[in-house]
């Protein structure tokens, strides 16, 4: 199982760019991390 571990690496990280290339191709540029930074910042608001 160890000389696969370099295929097993090249396609995780195959997965991660390409999602990363899907989210920055959109139209109107990545909402990723701002999204994830209104989630995060509705839990720490004063109420």
């Amino acid at each position: 199982m160890g000389e696969y571990d370099a295929v097993w690496v090249f396609f995780i990280s195959l997965a991660f760019v390409g999602f990363y290339i899907f989210i920055e191709a959109r139209p109107k540029g990545s909402n990723l991390f701002r999204d994830i930074s209104n989630t995060i910042s509705r839990f720490f608001r004063k109420r």
